[in-house]
């Protein structure tokens, strides 16, 4: 089977991709010491990333078709002990990847995933956190990259995304924990609009992605950006509404009563 290379898959895009890709390919996931395995070490084989030197030896012994680079750290409000590690995670280790790759002439595709918290209030060059700014840097480390070598770059926008076995600390988790508990929730005015993508359609869109940067159509995916967007967007308080329908169960929200506006 081809074989693709994978970082950021210990988180839940990542290994929920694992799990759909791993019948039509051989997938290395890059990991560094410390992440949390247990989900994905019987899913795919395992590479242990410590520097740059030892990532380009590794690479000349296999032949890989591609590189889906998920690593990131999120942190919406960082602090000033946060600054080095999200520059690290989201700048450096693509960078090192990016690298690494020219060094063995690598002529596969290469698919980064943004954010849309580089758009905040939809404007371009508008990023709303640390977080957010330090994926638009990387971008232009791309932009570097793909001028300089013949690797395929595309980049995927995801909004917020949702699924089963979904343990992140994300709003459908707090509700259904409030669902089961009773307990009262204060929140904003719930009129936002929310961009809300199921990790099926996140997955088919990077099935489709591979495939077209792996035929003859490829040259119209190089160095293109393609943002996922819900056919529907729905506000906040809607999206309660259907979370009630669907469980059965009440939410006892305040609206209006937390910090969200």
């Amino acid at each position: 089977m081809e074989k693709i290379l994978i970082s950021g898959a210990s988180g839940y895009i990542g290994s929920q991709l694992i799990a759909s890709l791993k019948e039509c390919y051989d997938i290395v996931a890059i990991v560094r010491k410390g992440s949390d395995i247990e989900h994905i070490k019987d899913k795919c084989k395992l590479y242990v990333y410590e520097n740059p030197s030892d990532f380009t030896e590794f690479l000349t012994q296999e032949q890989y078709i591609g590189v889906i680079h998920l690593a990131t750290l999120y942190i919406k409000n960082h602090e000033s002990s946060d600054i080095k590690a999200i520059i690290e995670a989201n700048v450096i280790f693509g960078t090192e990847i990016c690298d690494a790759l020219s060094r063995i002439d690598f002529q596969g595709w290469f698919i980064n995933v943004g954010t849309f918290w580089q758009f905040y209030k939809n404007m371009n060059d508008n990023p709303f956190n640390l977080y957010a700014s330090s994926k638009n840097a990387f971008l232009k480390i791309i932009d570097f990259y793909a001028n300089t070598t013949k690797i395929k770059f595309a980049t995927i926008y995801l909004n917020d995304t949702f699924g089963p076995n979904d343990t992140r600390p994300k709003i459908w988790n707090l509700w259904a924990k409030i669902a089961q508990s009773g307990e009262h929730l204060k929140m904003g005015s719930g009129r936002q609009i929310i961009d809300l993508l199921h990790i099926d359609d996140v997955i088919a869109a990077f099935r489709v992605l591979i495939e077209l940067l792996g035929s003859s159509f490829a040259s119209l995916c190089r160095h293109q950006i393609f943002a996922l967007h819900a056919k529907e967007r729905k506000t906040l308080r809607e999206l309660a509404g259907i979370f009630e329908n669907i469980s059965g169960k009440k939410l006892n929200i305040q609206w209006g009563g937390g910090s969200m506006n």
